[in-house]
């Protein structure tokens, strides 16, 4: 039993679960675009349900096979060792549980591409395009031999893949047209995806410059790194005053503005290298995301 509760705390953190709000809020808004716009009408409730749920399924696969196979390239488990037996696997000496994260991660994206089918079937090839780059994208943040992360593009490619990419790829599955509407609405939550993985790799800055790990904050410093962030953090606020203000956003979006002190926090934890600066990130993602969520929920019932 011991054992077990190991494994499951163990495959738990390499999962990353908290941090699948991501892809969750970035579907959201697509799926919330494509209601916005009338979509949903002329089809029953049992069959909406069944799509939505589908789609969330297929963004939260392809951000959890992401964060499993970042886990078994980066050797990053701050974990107890599941078993001392190891196996011969990808070139590499690695214990059986490193295997099972592995491949639960290719698993995962399977699931995505099972679900894509289903969705091509319902649209066209376009949606082909969309979920093959997303689920290269996916494997390719840190899987041998693309590895961009350590090319620079983690932080921006992070940003297009799963920032407007995925948002207008759940709207396509519903709409089965292209459209501005979801990438507008989610661009303000979008801007905290790049500064969580500025965040993270601020926190493990000082030694992948010790080890020339070719992150973009190794690549542009973090003084810029720093800069940027910031400027991310500011960018959601500010352009959720600009909505308003033009009105693609409802006035009471403006109750956003509660997660300001978690931003504050953020900067201040990723100037000094903290890890805290991931933490309060991803709560102002969470949060900041919620809220609008619900408001434009509300505005358009």
């Amino acid at each position: 039993m011991k054992q077990i509760k190991s494994f499951i705390k163990n495959y738990w953190i390499a999962l990353r679960v908290f941090s699948l709000t991501l892809a969750f809020a970035s579907t959201a808004f697509g799926i919330l675009a494509a209601y916005i716009n009338g979509y949903f009408q002329g089809e029953s409730t049992a069959y909406m349900v069944f799509l939505v749920t589908i789609i969330l399924i297929a963004g939260l696969a392809s951000q959890a096979g992401a964060n499993l196979i970042n886990d078994f390239f980066e050797g990053s488990f701050k974990y107890t060792p599941q078993g001392t037996k190891t196996m011969r696997f990808l070139k590499m000496e690695r214990r059986y549980f490193d295997v099972f994260v592995f491949m639960s991660g290719i698993g995962v994206l399977l699931l995505c591409c099972a679900i894509g089918l289903y969705l091509i079937y319902r649209t066209d090839m376009w949606m082909l395009v969309i979920g093959l780059i997303g689920v290269i994208g996916s494997y390719a943040y840190t899987g041998e031999p693309f590895v961009y992360k350590r090319r620079g593009l983690g932080v921006p490619l992070s940003f297009i893949l799963m920032g407007p990419l995925m948002s207008l790829g759940s709207y396509y599955a519903i709409a089965g047209s292209f459209s501005f509407t979801p990438i507008l609405l989610n661009l303000p939550t979008s801007f905290l995806i790049p500064a969580l993985m500025i965040s993270n790799e601020m926190r493990d800055f000082l030694r992948d410059q010790k080890f020339a790990m070719g992150t973009m904050t190794v690549r542009i410093g973090d003084e810029l790194s720093k800069f940027i962030f910031t400027s991310l953090m500011c960018g959601v606020y500010i352009l959720t005053i600009i909505y308003i203000i033009v009105g693609l956003f409802p006035v009471y979006s403006i109750v956003s503005f509660v997660t300001l002190p978690y931003a504050i926090r953020a900067i201040n934890n990723v100037r000094n290298y903290k890890n805290l600066g991931i933490q309060n990130t991803t709560k102002v993602h969470l949060y900041y995301s919620l809220i609008i969520m619900i408001c434009l929920i509300i505005s358009f019932i």
